[in-house]
């Protein structure tokens, strides 16, 4: 058995060997938690998206001019984790579920001007998507060329029910996260690029 001798006694190398091997696993266990905790710490954004409804899976979610993205799950929920760079950022919402937007152009729910610290834990909520106007077959009918060209058809199995047209949203207000009988009417829907936006402290405002 080894010892090692000092002035005031002897030392058992083994107990020398279980001390450091202690130490070294209480710091390992400690740099782990930091980590975690230094993760739950990071500013993150999250909801749940519904349409018609109905939960709303598949939408595209991430950061204008940034890399981070995230896609709604099943339920519709997200999770998105912000740019530690940027106090102030735009979030998009894009509602296209893999169709081709050279066929078909979904819209896009722009919040501009969120505003975050390190560590800011945003939920939105529930957050009810706006759809576009849909219209009855008559009504297409007397639409002239270009706008038809803006309209999707309606379908059930084979038979015909209207049109979804592109160049108007099916109300002058939208909810997303509003409750009760609130509405948010301070909105800009562009018919071209198929965008909502809305700023941030209206939609924060809105409980």
């Amino acid at each position: 058995m080894l010892y090692i001798f000092y002035i005031g006694g002897i030392y058992n190398i083994n107990v020398i060997y279980t001390m450091l091997y202690t130490i070294l696993r209480k710091t390992f266990y400690i740099s782990i938690l930091v980590l975690i905790f230094s993760g739950i710490a990071n500013a993150q954004i999250s909801g749940q998206l519904f349409r018609d409804g109905t939960e709303y899976p598949g939408a595209k979610i991430y950061i204008l001019n940034g890399t981070e993205k995230s896609t709604a799950d099943f339920d519709g929920n997200f999770y998105l984790k912000l740019p530690k760079s940027e106090k102030t950022f735009d979030l998009v919402i894009n509602l296209n579920q893999g169709f081709d937007p050279s066929d078909f152009k979904e819209l896009e729910v722009i919040i501009k001007n969120i505003k975050v610290t390190d560590s800011t834990k945003i939920d939105l909520g529930k957050i009810r998507l706006p759809v576009y106007k849909s219209i009855s077959i008559e009504e297409f009918n007397e639409l002239d060329v270009m706008d038809k060209k803006q309209c999707l058809p309606i379908k059930h199995y084979a038979n015909l029910l209207g049109y979804d047209y592109t160049n108007n949203l099916s109300d002058d207000y939208i909810l997303l996260n509003c409750s009760g009988e609130n509405k948010i009417t301070d909105f800009e829907f562009d018919e071209v690029e198929k965008t909502v936006c809305v700023e941030w402290l209206t939609l924060n405002s809105c409980e």
